[in-house]
């Protein structure tokens, strides 16, 4: 049978090794606690499926620890916290779980060591990003938040900072806005922080891009990351749809399309691929 058209998957996709770490450690403390008395504290990641999931097993959310109660278990999720929820949480009594993506850990003990170094701390990023949030959140002194050229030109007062990157934010601008930093900063340091799995996942979108009609981004409508892979196929001139399942996809799409690609963000669950894929499949085969 003739195929109507070809799918060409990404090698990257489904969860990170973070995603993955934070998924483990909250099923085992299911299992050790039970899901009735288990809070996290927001969305453990940013896919609605899988926190969906999550719900089902009778893991709660919770806005804040006013929410939680002594004895009962907190899970921090994947992008972390600010470190005053860690001693609050202490101090009730609460158990913790702590799922905070090691890369994401590691920038909030840079943040500590420039504050302590008695820099100016910048971070690259987006304020409003639970990662951003919680990394500033480890400083004593509120960090320099900056996402554009215009913001990182404003800062030429200063004379001694250091700077670091949300982890899932473009490496093309963050490079940018650093050499911006540089030329206006005497004495800066620079620590590399983004995700290399993050970079990994945006080279093979980008490479499968280059060879296909029509880029299908699948993964939460949160998902910075997710939306980052959307918007480069978008900037460089290729057609793409961000979908968060199977039941988004409209066929009318794929006309007079000979080869679509497959991409996915982080925290997209395998259950939910198989069934894109199978979707992709059967209108394939309709041909």
């Amino acid at each position: 049978m003739n195929e109507k058209f070809k799918i060409i998957t990404s090698p990257h996709m489904g969860y990170c090794f973070g995603v993955k770490r934070a998924i483990k450690l909250l099923m085992e403390g299911v299992g050790e606690f039970g899901g009735d008395n288990i809070y996290t504290l927001g969305e453990i990641i940013h896919n609605p499926q899988a926190v969906q999931k999550i719900k089902n097993m009778g893991v709660k959310s919770a806005e804040s620890l006013s929410d939680v109660s002594k004895g009962d278990t907190l899970v921090i999720r994947a992008h972390g916290v600010e470190r005053d929820i860690f001693d609050a949480a202490r101090r009730k009594r609460i158990n913790l779980i702590d799922t905070t993506c090691p890369f994401v850990k590691r920038s909030q003990e840079y943040v500590q060591r420039l504050h302590s170094q008695g820099r100016s701390v910048i971070i690259i990023g987006h304020s409003d990003h639970p990662e951003v949030i919680g990394i500033s959140g480890h400083a004593k002194n509120k960090p320099i938040v900056i996402k554009s050229v215009e913001e990182a030109e404003s800062l030429s007062s200063l004379r001694k900072a250091g700077v670091i990157t949300q982890t899932t934010f473009s490496r093309e601008k963050s490079d940018l806005f650093i050499e911006v930093l540089k030329n206006h900063i005497p004495d800066l340091i620079v620590y590399d922080t983004i995700c290399q799995a993050t970079v990994r996942r945006q080279i093979a979108t980008m490479s499968i891009a280059s060879e296909v009609d029509i880029m299908l981004v699948v993964g939460g409508k949160k998902s910075s990351n997710t939306k980052r892979l959307h918007m480069m196929c978008l900037e460089n001139g290729i057609s793409s749809k961000h979908i968060e399942v199977a039941a988004e996809i409209d066929p009318g799409w794929f006309e007079g399309v000979d080869k679509i690609g497959l991409t996915t963000g982080t925290s997209t669950p395998d259950w939910v691929i198989e069934e894109v894929e199978k979707k992709l499949n059967e209108l394939a085969a309709s041909g």
